[in-house]
């Protein structure tokens, strides 16, 4: 066994984690697949940072940094000054200002919504006591009972009706029994 083969290089050990938990003795084979599966990734990963970029160059630093401890300490003072050079250029930076103004315009925006909301309430509240003064739900109590009561003046004028015509309908067909009981005895 190799000594490189007990301890991941940093990066590997980096990537293992999102890869997910390892078992516990894992035979050499296996550590072997995942090492090879490991850096397979990172080499795809690094093939997809554009060239002559900070990213790749903190990628290739990580690599070596996995073999050589004086790499790593190299690699956290570069990681370092990336983020203070890329703080430094946010804080002063077009795309700041942009967020800034955005965010100012959100808020401009959420206060503008927030008084016609208040206002719309206000119009609500008024329109609701508009409406109790105005004597409106009375009116439209009265409409309500008149209304029932033409239905039931309707329904009672139509069974009148209904009743009339059966009364008519009997009459005729007892006339009509007592001609044929003439015209039979005739």
């Amino acid at each position: 066994m190799s000594p490189r083969r007990p301890r991941l290089s940093v990066t590997l050990a980096v990537l293992a984690l999102a890869l997910g938990p390892t078992r516990v003795g894992a035979d050499d084979r296996e550590l072997q697949a995942a090492e090879k599966t490991t850096r397979e990734r990172v080499a795809e990963l690094a093939a997809a940072l554009p060239s002559e970029s900070p990213g790749k160059m903190l990628a290739t630093m990580a690599e070596q940094a996995g073999t050589d401890r004086r790499a790593l300490a190299e690699l956290y003072r570069a990681q370092d000054e990336y983020v203070a050079r890329t703080m430094a250029e946010w804080r002063d930076g077009a795309e700041r200002k942009a967020l800034q103004d955005a965010t100012l315009q959100l808020q401009r925006s959420a206060e503008r919504a927030s008084a016609e909301l208040r206002a719309t309430a206000e119009g609500t509240d008024s329109v609701a006591i508009q409406l109790r003064h105005s004597g409106v739900f009375g009116k439209v109590g009265r409409l309500e009972a008149a209304t029932k009561d033409a239905g039931v003046r309707l329904a009672a004028r139509w069974e009148r009706e209904r009743a009339m015509r059966e009364r008519e309908k009997e009459q005729r067909e007892r006339e009509a029994g007592e001609r044929a009981r003439d015209q039979r005895r005739n």
